[in-house]
């Protein structure tokens, strides 16, 4: 086992900056996803109301948590951009 000194709170900033980004990147693929499949079964004859609805509260919940990440993000950078400067 080996044991992890301190570590720079610049790159646990920087970490922190990209596991956000890649949240928002994966969000955002699966909101399309769903978008997706919603459209299609919008466009059946006889569409599936109740999935329709759980994908269109899915869709709203990801762009929820979207809006949450996206500030959080951004303070994340100035943060950074303010403490660490140029890497």
């Amino acid at each position: 086992m080996t044991e992890a000194g301190p570590r720079d709170p610049c790159d646990l900033m920087e970490a922190a900056i990209e596991f956000i980004k890649q949240e928002i990147e994966a969000k955002s693929a699966r909101i399309q996803v769903l978008t997706g499949r919603l459209q299609k079964l919008q466009g059946q004859p006889d569409p599936d109301l109740a999935q329709i609805a759980q994908i269109q509260a899915d869709i709203q919940e990801l762009e929820t948590q979207l809006a949450s990440d996206l500030p959080q993000l951004a303070a994340f950078e100035n943060e950074f951009s303010a403490s660490c400067g140029p890497r």
